[in-house]
């Protein structure tokens, strides 16, 4: 108890002393921070006497560097919704809004894991995105609200713009190759271990999962 009562008195001193001296102090603490590398945050002089934080316990102290640069596809969605905001097109801004709200929603969920957002992570919201407006084209086009399959579709070409260019069956047959190679596959059996494969070197990247379960089927049966 002595020692964390004596870190308390030693604070408040501390404390006391900043504020009785405050130009002198901020006059320091400028210099102080002058001094370090761009991008790093020094904590209060006062608060180093406490010492470093107990293990699990996190601090309000955030350090920025180079490293949490936003991805790229980040800086040009910002970008993208000024454009859209200025040019007056509902229909841009509309789409490039909610493909924000989801980035937004996966990046709090990497967080949680102490994981960055990058451009690969992004690529896998937008082809969910994707994904959803197909589905709802092909549920309008039956319920016959054609209004709505042509509201989807152009959203559903402003987050495919967004997106890499699909991989052709020849660079998909490649990484098969080697996949098979790895895993020493040999029959249909070991169809899942392949496609794990692959979706692992894929990860990122514009990828036809049809194309590729009927690849790989073929490699696996002989046919390639």
């Amino acid at each position: 108890v002595q020692p964390v009562l004596l870190r308390i008195y030693i604070m408040a001193v501390a404390c006391r002393m900043m504020i009785r001296h405050g130009a002198k102090a901020m006059q320091g603490l400028r210099t102080s921070r002058q001094s370090l590398p761009s991008g790093i945050v020094q904590p209060c002089p006062a608060m180093q006497w406490l010492g470093p934080p107990a293990a699990g316990r996190r601090t309000s102290v955030r350090m920025f560097s180079a490293a949490g640069a936003e991805p790229s596809l980040v800086t040009r969605l910002k970008e993208d919704m000024k454009a859209a905001m200025k040019a007056k097109d509902q229909a841009k801004l509309d789409a490039v809004r909610m493909i924000n709200a989801a980035i937004k929603l996966r990046e709090v969920e990497l967080r949680e894991k102490n994981q960055p957002l990058t451009d690969a992570e992004i690529i896998t919201v937008l082809q969910k995105s994707a994904k959803q407006r197909r589905d709802s084209i092909d549920s309008y086009k039956a319920g016959g609200r054609d209004d709505l399959v042509d509201k989807e579709t152009k959203e559903l070409q402003i987050v495919e713009s967004y997106m890499p260019a699909a991989m052709s069956a020849t660079e998909l047959e490649a990484i098969i190759a080697a996949v098979v190679a790895e895993t020493g596959a040999a029959s249909q059996k070991d169809m899942g271990k392949v496609m794990a494969g692959v979706k692992a070197k894929t990860a990122g990247k514009m990828v036809d999962n049809k194309m590729v379960s009927d690849l790989v089927k073929a490699r696996l049966t002989g046919g390639k």
